[in-house]
């Protein structure tokens, strides 16, 4: 009896012979020998690298005011998942996202939480004036629901009725503002499905986490939501010298 065949290894999708069957668990662990895994030499809250100091230079971390629990990343933004990335969402590349959703339902298997969310949503975006816009986070978070219907997914429970700034490549103090502003946009549209709930938020990208901790207020505030956490795909990475500041920049497609 020949033995199964090998996967050709992320990004090589295309040409697997389990493309279409998956199992998640397969699509994680064959993407684990490529990705740049977030390890222990991370930021607690942020995920982010730490300097030579063993200290996180995100601001957010140190904020007061931050809404956002904790924001946990499966890999960092670099080689063949940033160029999976930026094709995702820049080049119309949308059959990413079933391997993309793969990969989450991977990393939800192997980091149990404890307590597990209750809820999982998306960082939502705006659909455009006659709702034809393509929701990349949306529709990664949809393709896992797909493939797996245990997990409590949440789709449209948050809503972003309004465009907002790009982000993408913005100095950190544009991301904060942008942040405020994403922040008077967003509304729930059903707070008793989030009333109570430890809710995890999903987006493809983290730089500085700013919208990440503007839809966690939203969820806390309007949402009455009890915890709220963040999953991203790909955590941008910074150099061990750089410290954001108002005209730093972020990893090309972050936020």
């Amino acid at each position: 009896m020949s033995s199964p065949p090998e996967p050709p290894g992320f990004p090589h999708c295309a040409r697997c012979p389990y493309l279409a069957t998956g199992p998640a668990a397969r699509c994680a662990a064959c993407a684990a020998g490529t990705l740049r895994l977030v390890g222990e030499r991370a930021c607690p809250v942020c995920s982010q690298q730490l300097d030579r100091n063993l200290s996180c230079c995100n601001e957010l971390c140190l904020d007061r005011r931050r809404r956002i629990g904790r924001i946990q990343a499966i890999a960092y933004q670099s080689g063949a998942l940033r160029r999976v990335l930026y094709d995702y969402k820049f080049r119309g590349a949308r059959g990413w996202a079933v391997i993309l959703g793969r990969l989450v339902l991977g990393w939800l298997a192997v980091h149990p939480a404890s307590p597990a969310p209750d809820l999982i949503v998306a960082n939502p975006g705006y659909p455009g004036p006659d709702r034809s816009r393509f929701l990349h986070a949306e529709a990664v978070l949809a393709a896992a629901a797909d493939q797996d219907a245990g997990w409590p997914v949440g789709l449209g429970l948050i809503v972003k009725p309004g465009p907002t700034a790009r982000s993408a490549d913005a100095p950190a103090d544009a991301k904060r503002a942008i942040g405020r502003e994403l922040r008077g946009l967003l509304q729930i549209t059903d707070p008793a499905r989030t009333a109570g709930r430890r809710i995890l938020v999903f987006d493809d990208i983290c730089t500085t986490g700013r919208q990440l901790d503007a839809v966690a207020g939203c969820l806390l505030d309007t949402g009455g939501a009890a915890r709220v956490d963040g999953l991203v795909l790909a955590r941008a990475p910074w150099s061990s010298t750089q410290r954001p500041g108002p005209t730093d920049r972020g990893a090309g497609t972050g936020r």
